[in-house]
């Protein structure tokens, strides 16, 4: 089995990624300058559950998902699997067998921008699928695709070991190279919310806190 993705990962980056697990997604775009928002038809599948790991990508061929596979294997746990399959919802890229594979493997997340199936297998077990939507048509298994490279879902450019973090509202990358800043920035920016809105929670009004 490949090492777990996070082994890879320098403690800087190591610690960035376990802030960006916690923060709001919203909070870790506007600190990342309103820059890497996958939105918005690209949605969370499943209600309440978040992902956050470093990029494992994928280019597949519209319609043809034989390099998800290798793809599952490929890919270290702790990973988050990106697919660029096109950008259509007229065919499944992602089901129940690669949600299957990816659960036992350590994978957290896929996010894609083709359609899914088997939702009530995925549901089941949780697993985090950020994707345009639902389809019941397959997919061909013919073409080897590309993985490791850099690729572009709704055209936000990802890198192998970009950071991805989803949430209930959608999915933000952040870039390996400026990912320990941003989570400082992130996390900072985290807190003055809190303290802004326990402001207005002891009565405050919005003027007060937030000025206009």
């Amino acid at each position: 089995m490949p090492p777990d993705a996070s082994a890879n990962l320098s403690p800087e980056m190591s610690e960035a990624l376990a802030t960006f697990s916690r923060l709001a997604t919203a909070t870790i775009y506007e600190a990342n300058g309103k820059w890497g928002d996958i939105g918005p038809p690209i949605r969370p599948l499943i209600d309440g559950v978040r992902l956050a790991g470093p990029a494992y990508t994928v280019k597949a061929m519209p319609g043809d998902n034989l390099v998800i596979f290798r793809a599952i294997d490929e890919a270290p746990p702790g990973s988050v699997l990106v697919i660029d399959a096109g950008a259509t919802d007229r065919a499944t890229i992602w089901g129940g067998t690669s949600t299957v594979a990816c659960v036992a493997k350590g994978i957290v997340g896929c996010v894609t921008n083709a359609a899914v199936r088997d939702m009530a297998q995925i549901r089941e077990m949780r697993f985090p699928v950020y994707a345009p939507g639902i389809n019941v048509r397959g997919t061909v298994k013919s073409h080897p695709g590309w993985t490791n490279i850099p690729i572009a879902i709704a055209d936000v450019p990802v890198k192998p070991g970009d950071l991805v973090i989803g949430d209930e509202d959608g999915v933000v990358i952040v870039a390996s190279e400026c990912a320990v800043e941003v989570a400082k920035k992130a996390f900072a920016k985290s807190k003055d919310e809190d303290a802004r809105e326990e402001r207005l929670r002891r009565g405050e009004t919005m003027k007060q806190v937030i000025g206009y």
